[in-house]
């Protein structure tokens, strides 16, 4: 059965997160209570293991909310890429997590655009953006470039960071994998998902050099379509 053609799918969604957030913020509760009460500090780090642990299953339903919301087919608008990217790039002009990071921008032609769901889109590229400057140590380039070919506008977005561990490259967009310590494994997967709803195509590979790029496909609008 096809997961995501579940009828009422969102409605189960809702109810799902909301039976799942009760109990953890009970839990949560209670941890602090009894934190709060324990002068001894003897299970200081258990306390914070099962905080932390109980922070990743409410990723994991949020991100699990996003992947339900992304299949659905919202109102659609005309996109200009070229737009659209400047702003995601002054959007993190200021330093990120203290690094240094600077960005390359090259684009064949301002005017290229698509059809779809502009938050939908934008979430892909913040998503990516933030993962590459994750990716790099202290300070780094990335390099986005746009240009088209045939029918499709070709978004490559590469850093030069740490790159993908060969023994993950196969299942990295995998739901639920993360390499990440708080991470939920549904940030690539909701990007993915997201980009083949609008009949595009996402692929992440290692760089020959250093790095990783990911690379998007998405059909051209024209004023003719």
């Amino acid at each position: 059965m096809d997961f995501y053609n579940i009828p009422n799918l969102e409605q189960l969604t809702e109810e799902f997160t909301h039976e799942v957030k009760n109990p953890v913020a009970l839990i949560q509760a209670n941890i602090d209570y009894i934190q709060t009460s324990d002068k001894s500090g003897v299970y200081e780090k258990n306390y914070g293991v099962m905080k932390k642990e109980l922070q990743k299953i409410i990723n994991v339903v949020k991100d699990f909310a996003k992947v339900v919301s992304s299949v659905n087919n919202a109102e659609r608008e005309v996109i200009f890429i070229y737009d659209l990217i400047v702003d995601m790039i002054d959007e993190f002009s200021t330093p990120f997590d203290g690094k240094k990071i600077s960005f390359d921008f090259t684009c064949d032609d301002e005017e290229l655009k698509i059809f779809g769901e502009y938050s939908k889109i934008c979430m892909v590229f913040f998503n990516v953006i933030k993962n590459a400057i994750e990716a790099i140590k202290d300070e780094g380039k990335i390099s986005i470039a746009v240009k088209r070919e045939s029918e499709e506008i070709i978004i490559k977005i590469s850093d030069d960071g740490l790159g993908i561990d060969k023994s993950f490259s196969e299942i990295v967009c995998n739901p639920f994998f993360t390499t990440k310590a708080n991470g939920s494994g549904l940030g690539l997967p909701i990007c993915k998902k997201i980009i083949e709803s609008h009949k595009g195509k996402f692929y992440i590979y290692n760089n020959e050099i250093e790095g990783c790029t990911v690379e998007i496909r998405l059909l051209s609008f024209s004023d003719s379509n």
